[in-house]
């Protein structure tokens, strides 16, 4: 994340910030509404990454206030850097949970649980890196616009970690769908879990244009980065309501207040599986 030093810079930054947070906000409000009677810790999760991510927007405002003083602007850097780091993993919490939530199978719940921590852990440990490396060399706290040259292991580290961590949540729940007898069904839930590939590769693109001098585009990609995740982890929930909509209309269905209840667990053991699509597809009156 470099390069504040633009007055041009700063304006498409803060434009960026402003239309993609915009967008990640409403998806959360819209996956909040569907789920509105049944909130559960995967919609905790997201309410909480949409929280950080306001407080990112803040924070680029106060960061570009060049009236702004020297220990400010030092704080709001800092806020910025967290905040980035803190909408990704909260956002892959959410997406973990909601596998979480309807997997019946007690062994891969105890697995999801740990993998929870895992995420949880990267995420210190990247805040710790970021203090750690920066307070060693305090000279970037006196530029005019003051930015901590992150080094080269931090920025690999935050790489593999995000291979590893979008890996896992494709994977899973990959596992998890692949009983399903219903092929559609089956290939349409897995379409909207894989989503969670945009978000390794704007991590790539992020990760290229910092290894490379990027300038504002680092900045930019940092926040698509971002929006994308909160995004990514609202999808589950958003498209397939969107899916049961659908469904209501070519078939008739009554129209009073159906919602997708995404709550219900999956059998993976083979038997019951024509029952599935009333699991997944569930609605509340």
């Amino acid at each position: 994340m470099t390069d504040f030093s633009s007055l041009t810079h700063h304006n498409s930054w803060i434009v960026t910030s402003v239309v993609c947070s915009s967008v990640a906000i409403l998806t959360t409000i819209y996956r909040l509404f569907i789920r509105r009677a049944r909130l559960w810790t995967d919609d905790g999760c997201a309410i909480f990454s949409t929280c950080i991510l306001l407080l990112q927007v803040a924070s680029t405002f106060m960061h570009a206030n060049s009236g702004m003083k020297s220990s400010t602007r030092i704080a709001t850097y800092y806020m910025i850097v967290i905040t980035f780091y803190a909408i990704i993993w909260s956002a892959r919490l959410s997406i973990l949970f909601s596998i979480l939530r309807i997997d019946p199978s007690g062994l891969r719940r105890r697995f999801l649980l740990g993998v929870a921590l895992v995420f949880f852990g990267a995420l210190l440990i990247l805040i710790a890196q970021l203090f750690w490396v920066c307070e060693r060399k305090p000279e970037w706290k006196d530029a005019v616009t003051p930015q901590c040259p992150l080094s080269r292991q931090v920025i690999i580290f935050q790489l593999v970690s995000d291979v590893i961590s979008d890996s896992t949540l494709i994977i899973v729940p990959l596992q998890l769908l692949w009983h399903l007898e219903d092929k559609g069904l089956r290939r349409r839930l897995c379409i909207i879990f894989s989503t969670c590939i945009v978000t390794t590769i704007v991590s790539f693109v992020h990760v290229a244009m910092i290894l490379t001098g990027g300038g504002a585009k680092v900045l930019v990609t940092a926040v698509v980065e971002d929006c994308i995740s909160l995004i990514v982890c609202n999808i589950p929930i958003v498209v397939t309501a969107g899916l049961r909509r659908c469904q209501n209309d070519m078939h008739q269905y009554p129209t009073s207040s159906s919602f997708l209840r995404f709550d219900t667990y999956i059998r993976t053991d083979g038997r019951g599986t024509d029952d599935i699509a009333s699991a997944l597809w569930a609605t509340s009156h």
